[in-house]
């Protein structure tokens, strides 16, 4: 299951992933998130909510990559990673964002992505 959600007046898209995602679910999502940029202003920014995911097979991390891939190319400023205590999954979206480029860190709440994003 997942959760997109935008918000332009922080110019922020909120993506929430839980449990195991397939292939072609990753994909829907993924599709769906990058669309959802299109709302944005570019210098915008991110909060993905793992703590409920479930680290996938390495095609899911390939897609995830894709994305992003997507959110370094249209300009986004800043990632954030709500991991709470998933600290696989945290390092899975670590190792994939390092390898797209993408600008990101990981946080154990949604108030402390909130803050870091608000002193930026």
């Amino acid at each position: 299951m997942y959760k997109i959600r935008v918000d332009t007046v922080k110019n922020r898209l909120y993506v929430t992933l839980v449990g195991f995602f397939s292939l072609e679910e990753i994909r829907k999502c993924g599709d769906e998130t990058i669309a959802a940029t299109d709302k944005l202003r570019p210098g915008y920014d991110i909060v993905t909510d793992i703590t409920q995911f479930k680290p996938g097979t390495p095609e899911v991390a390939e897609d995830v990559k894709r994305v992003q891939a997507h959110f370094h190319s249209s300009g986004a400023r800043q990632g954030v990673r709500v991991v709470g205590g998933n600290a696989i999954s945290g390092m899975q979206f670590r190792r994939t964002g390092s390898d797209a480029e993408y600008n990101s860190v990981n946080v154990a709440t949604l108030e402390e992505a909130e803050k870091l994003l608000d002193s930026l």
